[in-house]
C-alpha cells in the first residue's frame, strides 16, 4: 500500500476533533445515514435483520442487538466481499500454523486481510478488512500513537510488534521513516528480549502480560509503550515506565475502539464507532457497538462481552469522545460467589485485580472460580509469604464487592507457566452455572 491513502486518512481523522457533545453526535447520524444505506444493499444479513425488526434504517438505534455467536452464524452473508467462514478461518488457520502471515485474500471487491482473535471466550473470532478500511485504520493509529503524532515521522521510527500473529493490517503502517519488526510470542522469551534491545525500537506494542515478561528479563529500552489485547492493570504500567510513555489501545476483532489522547486518557473512538452503553451495574457498562465506517464485515448494533467503567469527568484534552476509567474485564470473566445470605454475588475482575497487584512480592497470578463456592490462586512465587497476603487481600476485596469469603472454598498453588502466544486472563470463571 502507497503511503499517500495512509497519510489522507490521519489528515481526515485529525480533522474529526470534536468539542462539543452535539456536534459528535451529528457527525455521528450522518455517517450513519450514508453507511447504512451501503451496507443494508450489500450485506443480505444485515438487511435480514432490519425487515425482522420490522425497522426503517433511519431507526438503527431500536435495532436488537447481534452477538459474536450470531455474526459468525451468519458471516457468509453478512460480509460484503463474498468470503465463506470456512475460508476465511482456512485462510487464517495456515497463515498461523505455517507463521507467514503476508497473504491476503483475492476477493471480487479486491484483496482482503483475514484475522482470527484468540477464542479466550471458546469461540475464536474472524475479522476482515479492506485495503481502503487498511489505510484508514493506519493513518488513525499513527496519528494516536506515534510520539508526536505525525511530525514523528520526521525522524526515524522503530516499531517492535510483540504478538500473537502477525498481520498484513500491522505491516501497512511500515513505510519511509518507519520501520516495522514483528517480534513472534512463540519464540523463547529470552531470545525476543536480546533481539530487542539490538533493534532498539523507539515505539514497542504488545499485550502486558508479554510486556511485563520481557521487562523482567532485564531488557533495557527506551520507547513509548503500547498496551494492545489485555486490560492494562497498574502494576504493569507502573513497571513498564521504566521504558517511558505508557499508553493503551482498546481494540478487538470488533474494531479499534478507543485510543489515547495527549493527556493519556483512553477515548471511545467515538468519530467512527457508535457506542450504546448498557448498564450493569456497579457503574459498569456493555458496548454495543456501531462501526460507521467498516464495509467488508459490517459490526451494526453488534453486543460486546467486555465490562467498562466510564470516567465521569471531562478530559483536560477538551475532546467530546468519552473517555474510559477502566476495563473492568469480559462479562464471561464476572465471578458468581455467594454473599451473606448465600444469595449470588458478581465480583468484577477489577476488584481482585486491585487487590492481588498490591500484594508485595508477587510477581503473577490467576484468580480461577472453579466451582459455585470455589476460588483458587495461582501465586508466582508461592511462598507462605505470598500465600498469606494473598488471601488476606482478596478476603478483603471480596468484602468490599458485598461477597462472603466465610461461605467460599478458597485455595492457592503455584501458577504453571502461561503456553506461549496464549493472552493472559488474570481473573477467570471456568465454571459455569446450570
Amino acid at each position: 500500500m502507497s503511503a499517500l491513502p495512509i497519510l489522507l486518512g490521519a489528515l481526515d481523522d485529525a480533522r474529526l476533533n470534536f468539542r462539543s457533545r452535539a456536534a459528535l453526535d451529528r457527525h455521528q447520524e450522518r455517517l450513519a445515514h450514508g453507511h447504512l444505506r451501503w451496507v443494508a444493499a450489500h450485506s443480505p444479513a444485515v438487511a435480514a435483520r432490519f425487515r425482522a425488526a420490522g425497522l426503517p434504517l433511519s431507526r438503527w438505534r431500536d435495532l436488537p442487538p447481534t452477538d459474536k455467536a450470531a455474526m459468525l452464524a451468519t458471516f457468509d452473508t453478512l460480509n460484503t466481499v463474498g468470503v465463506t467462514l470456512d475460508r476465511a478461518l482456512a485462510v487464517g488457520r495456515q497463515a498461523e500454523r505455517t507463521r507467514d502471515f503476508t497473504p491476503t485474500l483475492a476477493t471480487p471487491a479486491g484483496p482482503v486481510t483475514v484475522g482470527l482473535s484468540t477464542g479466550t471466550s471458546g469461540t475464536q473470532g474472524v475479522f476482515l478488512v479492506s485495503r481502503a478500511e487498511q489505510a484508514r485504520w493506519a493513518g488513525t493509529v499513527l496519528r494516536h500513537l506515534l510520539p508526536g503524532g505525525l511530525w514523528g515521522l520526521l525522524r526515524p521510527q522503530r516499531v517492535a510488534f510483540f504478538l500473537r500473529a502477525d498481520s498484513p493490517l500491522y505491516r501497512s503502517v511500515g513505510r519511509g521513516r518507519l520501520e516495522f519488526r514483528f517480534f513472534d510470542l512463540l519464540r523463547p522469551l529470552p531470545d525476543l528480549a536480546a533481539e530487542a534491545q539490538a533493534y532498539a525500537p523507539t515505539l514497542i506494542v504488545g499485550p502486558p502480560g508479554v510486556l511485563r515478561a520481557l521487562h523482567r528479563t532485564g531488557a533495557r529500552l527506551r520507547a513509548r509503550v503500547i498496551s494492545v489485547a489485555e486490560v492494562l492493570d497498574p502494576d504493569d504500567e507502573a513497571a513498564l515506565r521504566d521504558w517511558g510513555d505508557v499508553v493503551q489501545v482498546y481494540q478487538a476483532t470488533e474494531g479499534l475502539l478507543a485510543l489515547p489522547c495527549p493527556h493519556g486518557s483512553l477515548h471511545l473512538n467515538e468519530a467512527h464507532v457508535h457506542f450504546d452503553l448498557e448498564p450493569l451495574g456497579d457503574g459498569l457498562h456493555r458496548p454495543v457497538i456501531t462501526d460507521l465506517r467498516r464495509r467488508a464485515q459490517p459490526f451494526i448494533r453488534h453486543r460486546l462481552d467486555d465490562a467498562l467503567r466510564l470516567h465521569p469527568d471531562p478530559c483536560p484534552c477538551g475532546q467530546a469522545a468519552r473517555r474510559v476509567h477502566s476495563i473492568a474485564g469480559r462479562q464471561d470473566d464476572a465471578l458468581y460467589l455467594p454473599g451473606p445470605a448465600g444469595e449470588s454475588v458478581t465480583v468484577w475482575p477489577d476488584f481482585l485485580r486491585g487487590a492481588l497487584a498490591a500484594v508485595p512480592d508477587l510477581r503473577e497470578y490467576r484468580a480461577e472460580q472453579t466451582g459455585p463456592a470455589a476460588l483458587t490462586l495461582h501465586l508466582d512465587p508461592h511462598t507462605p509469604d505470598t500465600r498469606a497476603s494473598a488471601l488476606r487481600a482478596v478476603r478483603d476485596a471480596l468484602h468490599r464487592s458485598h461477597a462472603d469469603p466465610e461461605r467460599l472454598t478458597l485455595d492457592t498453588r503455584p501458577l504453571d507457566p502461561t503456553p506461549p502466544g496464549t493472552k493472559r486472563r488474570r481473573v477467570t470463571r471456568t465454571w459455569r452455572p446450570a
